[in-house]
């Protein structure tokens, strides 16, 4: 059995479920690359709606096993990458319906998707800089593209403190079920947000998702198309003509 099984359960909207035997959604080699074939078979799936990433038992993804991990870790952060650039290019919307932690590359992954529904007990953490070890420059520009707030990005990267769903609420969806305790509604509300969103090209939708987020995308050597600013005086002054010529 794969690290990954994706199914269904909306036409067109398809949802990937990460599971290992241990729980904990460890991003390693294996399943890295299955990740990387899941993502691009959804990607070229005709008729495709949305994709929601999950996982079955345990953490959502815990990024890296660095004790069990037999490649160096800027060669895991950069098949990592791969990942998040497969998720901007998503010729539709995407959610991660984080069931479970998310830390270190695991909440990266989670930042890669357009959106993300968090159960209320889960923890999203960047303890790299209690450990010592290094991120990505992608895991920063995906803090900065993502979260909103200054002071929660310096609390998550700088201070490595973690935070729970029920503290982010306002900044991501939050999810729970308190009568039945199942964190399968999470999946099913990411579901839900998708299934309201309607999109027409999905070519567009992935431009359009990149002018958003460019400095994630920049990070992870997309070639993003930015509007270029007027240089010479000319052009300077057929800006102000321009704008000068609309009613107020």
């Amino acid at each position: 059995m794969g690290f990954c099984t994706v199914q269904s359960p909306i036409d067109g909207i398809f949802v990937l479920t990460m599971a290992s035997s241990a729980g904990h959604q460890y991003l390693t080699d294996d399943a890295i690359g299955d990740l990387i074939a899941s993502l691009t078979a959804v990607r070229d799936t005709p008729g495709l709606r949305g994709l929601v990433t999950t996982s079955r038992l345990g953490s959502f993804c815990d990024g890296v096993d660095h004790d069990a991990a037999g490649q160096p870790d800027e060669q895991v952060a950069a098949r990592v990458g791969e990942v998040v650039r497969l998720l901007r290019e998503m010729p539709a919307p995407t959610a991660a319906a984080v069931n479970g932690d998310a830390t270190s590359l695991g909440l990266a992954l989670a930042l890669a998707h357009d959106h993300c529904v968090v159960w209320e007990g889960a923890a999203v953490a960047l303890p790299e800089a209690r450990r010592r070890r290094p991120l990505p420059g992608y895991v920063a520009a995906l803090l900065r593209d993502k979260v909103a707030y200054a002071r929660l990005r310096k609390l998550l990267m700088l201070r490595a403190e973690a935070c729970t769903g029920k503290e982010l609420v306002g900044t991501w969806y939050s999810a729970n079920d308190p009568a039945t305790a199942d964190r399968e509604v999470v999946a099913a509300e990411a579901c839900e947000l998708l299934e309201g969103i309607e999109v027409g090209s999905g070519k567009n939708y992935a431009t359009a998702r990149q002018a958003m987020w460019p400095e994630s995308c920049a990070a992870v050597g997309m070639e993003i198309t930015r509007p270029q600013r007027p240089s010479s005086p000319e052009q300077i002054l057929h800006v102000r003509l321009t704008v000068q010529s609309f009613p107020s």
